[in-house]
């Protein structure tokens, strides 16, 4: 099989991978600190205003109050920075879920809801929060992949074309392998945006072609991605038909610059302060990837040609080692503002992510490597064969890389996960009592320390403590986990998963000798910890 051909097959199966790989998990970007009247609590008199305030600035999109006879109401709200402030109708005595979705500064909507009761607490109502539809999710992956596809290996090969290029036209297959990126990339990115409307509302895939729909996407910051990203691939179209040498290469420097800026206008990294610094790697990063992945189609055409292009080769080695370091130096600095520790590498999905993407990138760079130092400067003597399939091998992984990294637009960042507040549980028995402290750790579950006392205040040396957690409502069922001694009267517990806030039962048991246990249970309110 030809290097162009392998080049189809692997377009052709990002295609097919995209169709039927499964949904990602939805996950949040914005953190809820904490709420007004806290989630699980009871209030004695109905609150005149309810609030929720989040780690960053967000815009409301859907909030629903619904009370405890399942009517429910769209209260008014008033946004000022991170706060949302709810002005609620009269609120009837019971238990009332507040549910919420918003649009955070990376323009992913997160949505969730908060349980209180008025007076006493009843039956909760049947109203869960506003998450997104799993075909949703998966939809925007795969379309995520499609735009990639588009920008990288459409709008970088078009570019190379224009700038590296001689002026004898390249082979058809190439530049019809190149059209079809950008026309995939195009209708993909023309589809995003509805996708983005029907997750910033919570709806179904069903509802795509509904107007309101294709506004809310619109007016996300998601909005400014897709125009710049539908620029970027109309002027590498212009660029790859264009015969006037000069306006190829306007448009094809324009339209790598619009796919830089495309990725830096929303996202992740886009919030990182400083902004202007952030915003800016993203751009070199972007650009700088898409000069390199994009070469690979042009470059198999060439190496596949009688004339073998000698010249565009070298060309292109003299180049590639700048737009290289580039990508590694910004994606160094994109990988240290995101992962906020080393240890995120392997104990969060977003550094899962990040690490598979490192090992491919690895693997795509040493080939790339061999290319230049090897297998180029042995062309003149028949290495033709070797660099063709060593340039398919490296189109392979580059779309491998380009599905991993579509999966963080559902996997929020170390940085972004805001460990909640700690809380403070004091259990008091006949012979002990105990001193709970649950500290939840950004990312790691939470740290329990557990200081036990005798009756009248003083340590007592207890030879185990055990602790049992759960959470009938929402079906966990009880956890067990032995707390490590610190010595008399600390005991400790480590890496203990909250997954939901709330209220928990949790036990402890005290083994204060062979013949003696005091057991202390109670329900206590626990902050989420997963």
């Amino acid at each position: 099989m030809g290097p162009r051909r392998r080049l189809a097959c692997g377009l052709g199966l990002s295609v097919l991978l995209a169709s039927l790989a499964p949904a990602p998990p939805a996950l949040a970007h914005a953190a809820l600190l904490g709420s007004e009247p806290a989630d699980g609590v009871t209030v004695a008199q109905p609150p005149a205003t309810l609030k929720l305030t989040f780690n960053e600035p967000v815009s409301p999109l859907i909030v629903r109050l619904v009370g405890p006879t399942g009517e429910a109401v769209t209260p008014k709200v008033t946004a000022e920075n991170s706060t949302l402030t709810i002005t609620p109708p009269p609120l009837k005595p019971g238990t009332h879920v507040l549910s919420w979705r918003v649009t955070s500064a990376d323009g992913h909507p997160v949505g969730g809801a908060v349980l209180f009761s008025v007076g006493a607490p009843s039956a909760p109502p049947a109203e869960r929060g506003l998450e997104t539809d799993p075909a949703v999710a998966k939809t925007i992956w795969q379309a995520r992949i499609l735009i990639y596809v588009g920008l990288f290996l459409g709008v970088g090969g078009a570019a190379f074309v224009a700038l590296i290029g001689r002026a004898r036209p390249l082979p058809s297959r190439a530049e019809i392998l190149i059209a079809i990126a950008l026309v995939i990339g195009l209708l993909a990115t023309v589809v995003s945006l509805g996708l983005q409307g029907l997750d910033a509302l919570a709806r179904p895939l069903s509802q795509l072609w509904q107007r309101d729909v294709w506004t809310s996407g619109l007016l996300t910051s998601y909005g400014w991605t897709a125009g710049m990203a539908t620029l970027a691939q109309l002027l590498a179209f212009v660029a790859l038909r264009a015969r006037q040498r000069v306006l190829a290469r306007a448009c094809a420097v324009g339209a790598l610059a619009c796919g830089g800026l495309a990725l830096a206008l929303s996202g992740h990294a886009a919030t990182v302060e400083p902004q202007w610094l952030s915003r800016s790697a993203v751009f070199l990063h972007t650009v700088s990837v898409a000069f390199w992945v994009g070469s690979l189609i042009p470059l198999a055409a060439i190496v596949g040609k009688r004339e073998r292009g000698d010249g565009e080769l070298a060309a292109f080695s003299r180049i590639i080692p700048v737009p290289l370091a580039i990508l590694i130096t910004t994606g160094a600095y994109l990988a240290f503002i995101e992962l906020d520790r080393p240890d995120a590498l392997w104990t969060t999905r977003y550094g899962e992510v990040l690490s598979i993407k490192l090992a491919l990138v690895l693997v795509l760079l040493t080939l790339a490597a061999a290319n230049r130092y090897a297998l180029v400067p042995r062309l003149k003597t028949g290495a033709t064969r070797s660099l063709a399939r060593s340039i398919a091998a490296e189109s392979t992984i580059a779309l491998a890389i380009l599905g991993m990294v579509a999966l963080w637009r559902f996997t929020p960042p170390p940085r972004a996960l805001i460990a909640a507040e700690p809380a403070s549980i004091h259990f008091h028995g006949g012979k002990a009592m105990a001193q709970i402290d649950v500290e939840p750790v950004r990312a790691r579950g939470a740290e329990v320390l557990i200081e036990v006392l005798d009756g009248e205040f003083h340590p007592l040396a207890a030879k185990e403590v055990t602790i049992f957690l759960s959470n009938p409502a929402a079906g966990i069922e009880p956890v067990r986990r032995d707390a490590d001694s610190l010595g008399t009267p600390h005991w400790r517990i480590d890496d203990l998963r909250i997954p939901i806030a709330g209220r928990w039962k949790l036990r402890v048991d005290i083994l204060v000798n062979d013949f003696d246990k005091e057991t202390l249970e109670d329900d206590v309110l626990l902050p989420r910890a997963p």
